[in-house]
């Protein structure tokens, strides 16, 4: 699950979806600032973007057209007053101290400055639009004028220390026990694997045939947004990654076909992942972006793969005591890394739950308990044994989200453009 939260967040993200201002009477604006005779300026700018839980303060200022004749003083508008109301597309996203500012006559002439304040709680981009209403109609203002809708807040995620906490601890935690799981590698194995590749060809089929095509299905049964459906695919056809090991290993399955599985997967992807994404991948985006794939990326996850464990099999040779002694304490330790990133992670990122919907959740579900029955089911059809079944079903079904977002952050514009 944790494996696919990365990616639906981006999804969420990518998709810059707009559900407007429904139901309410500001949606049934009549005029506009041109027609009205005032007009609206926002400070700092339109395009804004604040780190989230911060109180931050939009400054504005009303100014009527020069046409207008409100300011000679041969009317008596002491009384009068025009409020701006702001209206995000997205109620949930910001929190406003004051969602309403009343200026008088007197100080729209003088241009006063007055301050809306928010803070932004989840994450994202959200569109203001400011309305104004006015109790005097002798300023002939329509009353839920639209005044501009073109003032876009992101709300950026802050680094806080235990960003690094959380960095620092998971990638050692992930080093030592790459190492330690090494070191309980059997060289001889992994080349009898190799030299009859049963078990790596039923994975790479179904890792690099079923999941990518069952993905692309259930983004099709349960998004309407293409990009969305296109974070969900991408995240199907990326090769394994680190944590189906921890998991195989937790399970008693082959660790040395997983590892060798993992590998060989990352390299694959190098061919594989151009290839879905340029034929199927290329129908969900259609001329929305360009697809660049993270080469690099790839060649990162396989050299912090293949070297811990390379020096871990070193260890085995130089030092087989060493190898005995790890091998009491894997189980524990990898125990502890999955419940690490299980529970600081879920707590760092937290607010990602939030921006979930049931349709993400069901589809996210549905790839990943059908890639672990797929896998095994697979497996069992070749007639291998019990523990490198389950090493295909787990490397089959935890992908790794990391090539899935780095590919969609390179290959889709930002949301503030």
């Amino acid at each position: 699950m944790m494996s696919l939260t990365m990616t639906f967040l981006l999804m969420a993200w990518v998709s810059g979806t707009v559900n407007g201002i429904a139901g309410g009477t500001m949606g049934d604006a009549e005029g506009n600032s041109a027609d009205s005779g005032v007009y609206l300026e926002v400070f700092p700018s339109a395009e804004w973007k604040v780190p989230e839980d911060t109180l931050h303060h939009l400054t504005l200022s009303l100014g009527f057209n020069e046409n207008d004749t409100y300011c000679d003083g041969g009317q008596d508008l002491t009384e009068a007053q025009l409020v701006v109301t702001v209206v995000p597309d997205e109620d949930w996203k910001l929190d406003f101290v004051n969602r309403s500012i009343h200026f008088t006559v007197e100080e729209v002439c003088d241009h006063v400055n007055k301050s809306l304040t928010f803070s932004g709680y989840y994450w994202g981009l959200t569109k203001l639009s400011f309305y104004l209403t006015t109790n005097y109609h002798l300023l002939h203002l329509y009353n839920n004028t639209l005044l501009r809708d073109d003032v876009l807040i992101t709300v950026d995620r802050k680094t806080y220390v235990l960003d690094f906490v959380f960095i620092i601890f998971g990638a050692t935690f992930v080093l030592v026990n790459n190492i330690n799981m090494g070191a309980q590698l059997e060289l001889q194995i992994i080349k009898a694997v190799l030299r009859r590749p049963l078990g790596p060809v039923c994975g790479f089929i179904s890792q690099f045939a079923f999941m990518p095509l069952f993905s692309f299905i259930m983004g099709k049964i349960f998004f309407e947004d293409p990009l969305q459906r296109l974070g969900l695919f991408t995240l199907g056809c990326s090769p394994g990654g680190t944590s189906s090991n921890f998991w195989t290993l937790m399970f008693d399955g082959d660790i040395n076909l997983s590892i060798t599985m993992t590998a060989i997967s990352t390299i694959a992807a190098m061919g594989m992942m151009p290839l879905w994404m340029f034929t199927l991948g290329k129908k969900l985006l259609e001329d929305n972006a360009n697809l660049q794939i993270p080469y690099s990326n790839l060649a990162l996850s396989l050299v912090s793969l293949t070297v811990p464990v390379g020096i871990g099999m070193f260890i085995r040779f130089k030092r087989p005591v060493w190898a005995d002694r790890g091998r009491r304490i894997i189980k524990p330790f990898t125990l502890i890394v999955i419940l690490f990133f299980l529970t600081l992670g879920i707590y760092n990122s937290y607010k990602v739950f939030t921006m979930m919907t049931w349709q993400m959740v069901v589809a996210g579900l549905l790839v990943a308990i059908c890639g672990y029955s797929f896998g095994a089911i697979f497996a069992k059809l070749w007639c291998l044994p019990r523990d490198k079944v389950i090493a295909i079903s787990i490397e089959t079904a935890l992908q790794n989200p990391g090539v899935s977002f780095i590919l969609l952050k390179l290959s889709l514009p930002s949301p503030t453009r």
